[in-house]
């Protein structure tokens, strides 16, 4: 914490040298950058409380989706199953599923910015 100002001496004490001065002025700093780092720590801690909670549902929320993909993996392969032998069905399924990855997985790539090869920013 900062500390209050200390009175001035009184006029007939002996003022103080530029080394005492010099010497108050980096205690007051460390003191200062002391505190804003309390300070800095105690708002990350406090964001980092009010995030707990949305962080759990959001993993959990995932979890139910990945869940959720996969329950609609198997229902294409029963449904090709119904109409093929199982393990073409199953082979078919992994080329859908692999066809639709490689689709996404390209519209993403083609969206990242390009870069520009002498590291210069346009």
């Amino acid at each position: 914490m900062l500390q209050p100002a200390s009175n001035p001496p009184p006029q007939g004490a002996a003022e103080e040298g530029i080394g005492d001065l010099l010497h108050r002025l980096v205690e007051d700093g460390k003191a200062y950058a002391r505190s804003e780092v309390a300070y800095v720590k105690t708002l990350g801690t406090e964001k980092v409380a009010e995030l707990k909670a949305p962080v759990a549902f959001g993993i959990g929320a995932l979890l139910f989706a990945h869940a959720t993909f996969l329950a609609f993996c198997a229902l294409i392969w029963v449904a090709l199953a119904q109409a093929m032998n199982a393990a073409l069905a199953g082979l078919l399924t992994v080329v859908i599923l692999g066809a639709v990855a490689g689709l996404l997985g390209y519209l993403a790539y083609s969206k990242l910015p390009k870069s520009d090869p002498k590291g210069a920013a346009k």
